[in-house]
């Protein structure tokens, strides 16, 4: 009975940190170990433990049963380049590619993905990932449709269900739901068909259901975020610091832009791009309006993080803004803010008809204050002398700018 927990726990707990109870039969994770990003912004990753199998034929025998407790997904399409996609752009972290891939067997549901319409390859790819990862998958998939207008209509999608390891055992309703309900955002497919494992109307009906809701119109999204964003600028005035920065980040996420942690990835740049037919921002271009809202969530957490006293993080969101920005005119992609020199284009800039300029000024400024209380004196100066080109009128930053001509002399 000892060696039978000894194996089990050795394959259960691998060194480092785990993905969390959420896979497979509401268990841990069992020899397998998610490595956080690294500081390049790679997606998360995986590593075995399993030099144990290699022990004996008992303890093989006892950690196998651990290891199956793992719930995999096996991905499979005629496009090779599909991998380097869902990894990079999607950010799912993948276990296996390939030969290795294609020997498994041991998962509880294959995604067959093809175009009936398109000239066969004559040659699929497969890749493997965890049952946790599938909702970042089908996320991906459903960035992807909204960027790309009608790419659903030309795919097909299969999914095969099964217990790998007792066939004629039933798939449990919560783990058909897990399986199955991420697929509810992937809508307007030329086929989808459901095989294997005999599965539960109500899951069938439930996933159906949600794949006929039509997605929010783009203006519908631009809506929610400006709704969302007051909604936190109220909670921001009241002293309520982290209902409002969770407001701020359910509104980027209104406009698909997701927030995590220090992370920010913008999706479905595609869906904006035309015009506003409805509501407040009718006539104007959906682009350029998501952009002012992003600009001004932006300025809003960089104050939220300043009434926090909270410098690093609101320099943080404030230095990225910036540099981002610049890039984008310079193609300087420094983020030195320090240096006087990186700062001559800001008078042109001021002029070019930016969208958002007002808040661009006022990330400057915040920033600046940021910068000031962290001792940064010289970023500081650069900082606010930038502000008074973008908001000559604003008293703060002429009260700033003063002090700083005061010092100088």
């Amino acid at each position: 009975m000892l060696l039978k927990e000894q194996s089990a726990d050795i394959i259960a707990t691998p060194a480092g940190r785990a993905r969390g109870k959420v896979r497979g039969y509401e268990r841990e994770p069992r020899g397998v170990e998610s490595l956080p990003p690294s500081n390049d912004d790679s997606p998360a990753s995986y590593k075995y433990d399993l030099a144990i199998l290699l022990t004996n034929k008992k303890i093989h025998h006892e950690a196998k049963k651990a290891f199956q407790d793992n719930v995999f997904v096996k991905i499979t399409t005629p496009w090779e380049e599909s991998i380097g996609h869902i990894s990079s752009e999607g950010r799912v972290p993948i276990i296996a590619t390939g030969p290795k891939a294609e020997k498994f067997r041991s998962f509880h549901l294959w995604i067959w993905i093809d175009a009936p319409g398109a000239p066969s390859r004559g040659t699929s790819t497969s890749m493997l990932i965890c049952l946790e990862d599938l909702p970042l998958f089908t996320r991906m998939w459903h960035f992807s449709n909204l960027s790309h207008q009608g790419l659903n209509k030309h795919l097909r999608l299969k999914l095969t269900l099964k217990d790998p390891h007792l066939p004629d055992r039933k798939i449990p309703k919560h783990l058909q739901t897990r399986l199955l309900r991420p697929f509810g955002i992937v809508k307007d497919l030329d086929t989808f068909s459901i095989h294997g494992a005999k599965v539960l109307p109500s899951v069938e009906e439930a996933l159906k259901k949600e794949q006929a809701t039509p997605d929010p119109s783009a203006e519908e999204c631009l809506e929610r975020s400006f709704a969302l964003k007051n909604a936190g600028n109220s909670s921001l005035q009241a002293g309520n610091y982290a209902a409002a920065l969770q407001q701020y980040t359910e509104a980027f996420a209104a406009i698909h832009i997701t927030i995590s942690g220090r992370k920010r990835y913008i999706h479905a740049d595609g869906y904006y791009i035309r015009e506003v037919s409805t509501g407040r921002y009718k006539g104007q271009r959906c682009d350029y309006v998501r952009l002012t809202i992003r600009v001004q969530l932006v300025a809003n957490v960089i104050q939220t993080y300043l009434k926090m006293a909270d410098w690093e993080e609101a320099r943080f969101w404030g230095k990225r803004s910036i540099v981002l920005f610049r890039a984008s005119l310079t193609g300087d992609n420094d983020d030195d803010l320090a240096d006087k020199d990186k700062w001559k284009w800001v008078k042109e800039s001021a002029n070019m008809g930016f969208p958002a300029t007002a808040q661009m000024g006022k990330i400057f400024y915040r920033t600046a204050m940021a910068s000031k209380e962290l001792g940064l004196h010289r970023e500081y100066g650069n900082l606010v002398r930038a502000a008074a080109v973008y908001l000559p009128g604003e008293g703060a930053v002429q009260t700033e700018l003063r002090m700083l001509d005061e010092r100088r002399t």
